[in-house]
């Protein structure tokens, strides 16, 4: 009975050191959150009726950050830890070569959802990196970790390349749909520990 209580504990003990390696890598939400091709940090979600902008799918480009944006498209950033208080200002740096203006919307968590902040830009200057400008807008998102999508919505596209926040003075309540739970893989962890834990505790009383 011994030998079986080490190996149950031992087991336990495993996957409380597992599931810290299958948590996600966040982002700190008051610094830039800068835009790469790893997928496992950003996603780059094309529109459900098959538009594309200059005969390709949205996509990473070095030059110009999100690239080939058409209306519906949009940027993930994953990941993005608001700390206990969340934000109450979002910035989004942006490039803009068009005569007429961009549109686009912030939403969190779920890109259904309704936005938590718009944006409206006319000119900058050019399309890439260097033509871009900083816009601030107010917004309120809660504490905690949240992946946020920025979605083009017109025909105008433009290019962003990082988003940053600005902490709240005090917690943000959060909506009516709480942040996103943790990932399968790890939920299922956890409970598996937890009824190995369990198991261990009713051998250990059993013995006695």
């Amino acid at each position: 009975m011994k030998k079986i209580t080490v190996a149950l504990l031992t087991l336990v003990l495993l996957c409380t050191l597992v599931v810290p390696a299958f948590a996600a890598v966040t982002k700190n939400a008051f610094e830039n959150v800068v835009m790469n091709g790893n997928e496992d940090e950003f996603g780059y979600h094309t529109n459900d009726s098959g538009r594309l902008r200059n005969g390709k799918n949205i996509s990473y480009m070095e030059q110009y950050g999100c690239g080939n944006g058409a209306m519906g498209d949009s940027v993930e950033f994953k990941n993005v830890d608001f700390g206990k208080n969340g934000a109450k200002e979002m910035v989004l740096s942006f490039s803009y070569g068009g005569e007429n203006t961009s549109t686009v919307a912030v939403k969190l968590d779920d890109p259904k959802s309704a936005p938590i902040a718009t944006y409206a830009i006319t000119n900058t200057g050019g399309w890439d990196k260097t033509k871009a400008k900083e816009f601030t807008t107010a917004v309120k998102v809660p504490g905690g970790v949240h992946n946020v999508f920025v979605e083009f919505t017109n025909e105008e596209s433009g290019s962003f390349s990082y988003i940053r926040f600005v902490e709240a003075d005090a917690p943000v309540a959060p909506a009516n749909k709480p942040a996103a739970p943790a990932t399968a893989d790890v939920a299922a962890i956890a409970s598996i520990a937890a009824v190995l834990t369990s198991a261990a505790g009713f051998v250990a009383l059993r013995k006695r």
